[in-house]
């Protein structure tokens, strides 16, 4: 009888450390759980949880002050090659000097009793090669080769709205002997101009009518 008591005793003393050793292992694995919830989890509501890096794109885009300067350069030259025209130009399409063309022209002559006035004028077209923009005519005189200056080189401007000055995609230089032909030509793109800048709601330029 004795040695069944001591058998339910020393039962017993073993389910008690037992019970106590899992008493002190569970309260440190619940909080580690935890831990590794918050952590997984996003933190429901403020636990601390991990936030992915937020990324960023920016984007860039073309003003007028980023639009470089246009050049163009043309020659001429009579049927008889003793006459020769030759201009260089430069609009300016952006910031401060914007609608400011410049531009050289050097006028020739090889005839030796004759000398001639060439004439020259430059269009400025748009994207969609309507003409929007057109400079005076400027006309240069030389002598022939016997008689005096035959060979000049002159530097003349422009000026146009900063908006049709923007607009600009190409220019066209008309140049040849300052006749009354060359005269019509540009009073029919005058005319052109004023229509297209209407039509594009650019600038006027000065002559046109409202």
């Amino acid at each position: 009888m004795n040695k069944v008591k001591s058998k339910w005793k020393t039962a017993l003393l073993s389910l008690t450390v037992a019970g106590a050793a899992l008493l002190a292992v569970a309260p440190g694995s619940s909080a580690l759980a935890q831990r590794n919830e918050d952590v997984e989890g996003g933190g429901g509501g403020g636990g601390g949880g991990y936030t992915p890096p937020r990324t960023t794109s920016t984007t860039t885009t073309q003003t007028l002050s980023d639009i470089p300067a246009l050049y163009q350069e043309a020659s001429w030259q009579s049927s008889n090659g003793g006459r020769y025209m030759n201009t260089r130009a430069t609009l300016q399409r952006s910031g401060p000097l914007a609608g400011q063309l410049d531009a050289i022209t050097r006028t020739k002559n090889s005839v030796k009793l004759t000398g001639f006035t060439g004439g020259v004028f430059i269009l400025l077209k748009n994207s969609d090669g309507a003409v929007i923009g057109a400079t005076e005519q400027k006309k240069f005189g030389v002598d022939g080769t016997w008689i005096g200056r035959y060979d000049r080189t002159d530097y003349w401007s422009a000026y146009f709205p900063a908006d049709v000055a923007g607009a600009t995609a190409s220019m066209e230089i008309i140049q040849q002997h300052a006749a009354k032909d060359l005269d019509d030509q540009l009073a029919y793109w005058h005319d052109t101009v004023c229509r297209n800048t209407k039509l594009y709601g650019l600038t006027l330029p000065i002559g046109c009518t409202q």
